[in-house]
């Protein structure tokens, strides 16, 4: 009775161990102190899927952070399996990072949603992203073999309900300015808002420069598309809520603390001053300031500069004013590689399918000669009659090459995409297989056989010209170009408030995602600090009708324009507003250089008062809403109801012209040296002839 009463506590204790992790890993190497923040839970969600048919997959990836202690990941399934299934044989398999670690059978066969919350274990984790997969087997009640495989019966639905939970700590404080650094945009912050700029009260525009610039620089750097890091001023009681502060002020503007942070780490009159320090409550502030203008923009800028930034891994740093910390210039790709360092692999028979994200300039449509190299090999039982390979762009078929036995060893294939095909900025890639087994119709068991693998050489070779259509289907060009910010002067109010400085930052935020580094320009100015180099630039103003005279002054030249006093927008030959609704709309206009500069342009973001400035910001500034906009002129009211129009006639309508101008590389080389073959030609007769002393005259040639 002693020895069964203590292997049913031993047995007790490890099943325990199997369901519940037992304690906090960490995957990233950072050395835990004792002061820790408060447990956290990150949620990330699944979307809705159906599986259909007799095996069928879906997949959820999901991040863990260098800087944190996992106590648990918990996974969080709600399904629905088919009102036919057969509860004894069907089954669903979860794999973490390819590795299997629990299976379940469905709850029931009465078509309702079933929960279930499984522990996924610790270690099997990685630092960065992770992927979970569920497998499914749904076999139906008394189906023959291979009768059941091509029903369409056998389905199991995963909803956008199921989750992934990781809980974790970490530690409280940073101690170098490349560990703050890289906690200031990590997904958590940016989710709960953990995260803020600082600048000071004296709405001075390099302050607001230089935070912007901040703000764009790490903003490319995230992997979380939503959230966003405010601007708050010293005076905001808000500006003592986030734990990651980053103050960017003169320093002359700095509260007698800061300041005194300044002096002591000795500040002089040419450099920049970085300065991390560790407040009360878990708050990290990384402070920078300067006494002149240039070094504090430039410093400013250095936060779009990782390979810099992870190289400070103490709390202090001294920045020239004229130091380079401008990263390479990043050009639009010829050529991108998309599977993957280790290449991606294929398994089980019939179709199988995996999908590539391309990023690619917003300002930028593919022309002709584009064209994928895929490099690949696959098994060798195949029936190579049936099966095949094919690429998509957007779902849409590009092309499809049948495979081979006598190439299955190494293949490939070169597929260029078709002129009819409309591309600009990012796109979806699709690459399947179709692999056939001679005499199999239907799968009696999921296996590895048979197998494809696209190679790591495979890539998109991709020609393009830059859009010349000012519209937001094109935004944020022309402002960002080539992933880079496009001479832009921001013309702000000279009085700053705080739904201004969010709006701004939120733009920033999105456009920032489509940059690379830190090149480009980017001046902040108010209305009366217009210049000769102001009136050259990409021009963007932000404001109302009353806060920002370089509106007002323009207000002519709009396409949605405002009454008299400012109070509201006026009807026009596309839309008639009333005066009332038009008092709460704001409005996001594209318009052509406002003073006539070839290939500028300007971007209006106006409305009678605060409300609508929110209204029109929460479009521009969110990147799940960027898509509403189409068109040159938007407006927006405070519900979130969002109307779109066009006023100028297209540059481009299509990139037809440009797809019938553009020479491909190996067009460009016959041409040279057909010319060259006629030149040689025309120079070899001019010799012969002077040679033999023939001349043309009246009637013919002569001797």
């Amino acid at each position: 009775m002693k020895r069964l009463t203590i292997m049913i506590i031993l047995l007790s204790s490890l099943l325990t161990m199997l369901i519940e992790p037992v304690s906090a890993a960490n995957y990233g190497g950072v050395a835990q102190s004792e002061a820790r923040t408060a447990p956290q839970t990150f949620v990330t969600n699944f979307s809705d899927h159906s599986m259909k048919g007799l095996f069928s997959t879906t997949e959820q990836t999901f991040w863990i952070a260098k800087d944190w202690d996992v106590e648990s990941v918990l996974l969080h399934l709600e399904y629905r399996a088919t009102q036919l299934a057969d509860t004894q044989l069907s089954s669903l398999t979860v794999a973490i990072n390819e590795t299997y670690f629990y299976s379940l059978r469905p709850a029931d066969n009465s078509g309702n949603r079933h929960g279930i919350d499984i522990y996924v274990p610790l270690e099997s984790l990685q630092q960065g992203y992770n992927n979970i997969r569920i497998d499914g087997y749904m076999r139906t009640q008394n189906a023959l073999p291979c009768v059941d495989d091509v029903s369409e019966a056998n389905w199991l639905d995963i909803f956008k309900e199921s989750s992934l939970s990781v809980r974790y700590d970490k530690n409280a404080f940073t101690t170098s300015i490349d560990s703050f650094y890289n906690r200031f945009f990590e997904v958590d912050a940016l989710r709960y808002g953990e995260s803020a700029f600082i600048i000071s009260d004296a709405d001075n525009p390099v302050e607001l420069n230089a935070a912007l610039l901040g703000i764009s620089g790490v903003s490319n750097q995230t992997i979380y598309p939503d959230g966003y890091f405010p601007i708050r001023t010293f005076s905001d009681p808000a500006a003592n809520l986030p734990l990651n502060r980053i103050v960017i002020a003169r320093y002359d503007q700095l509260p007698d603390n800061y300041r005194s942070q300044a002096d002591q780490h000795g500040i002089n009159d040419e450099d920049a001053l970085l300065v991390l320090i560790n407040e009360g409550s878990g708050m990290n502030t990384l402070i920078i300031t300067a006494k002149n203008d240039v070094a504090l923009i430039n410093a400013g800028r250095m936060l779009g500069n990782p390979a810099l930034m992870n190289q400070l891994q103490s709390t202090t740093k001294l920045l020239g004013k004229t130091t380079d910390i401008k990263t390479q210039v990043y050009e639009a790709e010829n050529y991108i590689s998309f599977a993957g360092s280790e290449g991606t692999y294929y398994k089980g028979p019939f179709h199988q399918v995996k999908e590539f994200a391309i990023n690619y300039p917003s300002n930028r449509s593919l022309t002709n000669a584009s064209e994928f190299y895929l490099n690949y090999r696959y098994s060798e039982n195949l029936d190579f009659d049936r099966s095949l390979m094919t690429v998509y762009i957007n779902d849409v078929p590009v092309g499809s090459r049948k495979l081979s036995q006598h190439l299955a060893g190494g293949d490939e294939a070169t597929i260029p995409i078709p002129t009819d095909i409309d591309i600009g900025g990012s796109f979806q890639v699709k690459v399947t297989f179709d692999l056939e087994i001679k005499d199999l119709w239907c799968s009696l068991r999921q296996g590895d056989m048979p197998w494809a693998y696209l190679t790591p050489s495979t890539m998109l070779k991709i020609n393009s010209v830059a859009n010349q259509d000012l519209i937001f289907e094109n935004y944020p060009a022309p402002f960002v170009t080539d992933y880079s910010y496009n001479a832009v002067s921001l013309v702000v109010p000279d009085q700053l408030d705080g739904e201004t400085t969010n709006l701004l930052a939120k733009m920033f935020r999105v456009m920032g995602r489509y940059t690379k580094g830190n090149t480009g320009e980017i001046n902040v100015l108010h209305p009366e600090e217009m210049n000769e180099s102001a009136l050259y630039a990409n021009i963007i103003a932000v404001g109302t009708y009353d806060n920002n005279s370089f509106i007002k002054s323009n207000n002519d030249k709009l396409y949605v324009q405002f009454n008299e006093d400012g109070t509201s927008f006026l009807s026009n030959e596309k839309l008639a507003i009333d005066p009332v609704y038009g008092k709460t709309l704001g409005s996001a206009q594209l318009l052509d250089s406002l003073y006539s500069k070839p290939g500028r342009a300007s971007l209006m973001v106006v409305a009678p008062d605060q409300t609508g400035l929110v209204a029109i910001g929460n479009n521009l500034g969110e990147m799940k809403n960027l898509g509403r906009l189409s068109g040159d002129a938007a407006l927006a009211d405070a519900n979130g109801k969002v109307l779109t129009y066009r006023f100028k006639a297209p540059k481009n309508p299509t990139i037809a012209v440009a797809q019938q101008i553009a020479v491909s590389q190996e067009a460009q080389i016959f041409l040279v040296v057909s010319i060259m073959v006629l030149i040689l030609l025309a120079v070899g007769l001019v010799m012969v002839v002077r040679k033999n002393g023939i001349e043309i005259r009246k009637g013919g040639w002569r001797k």
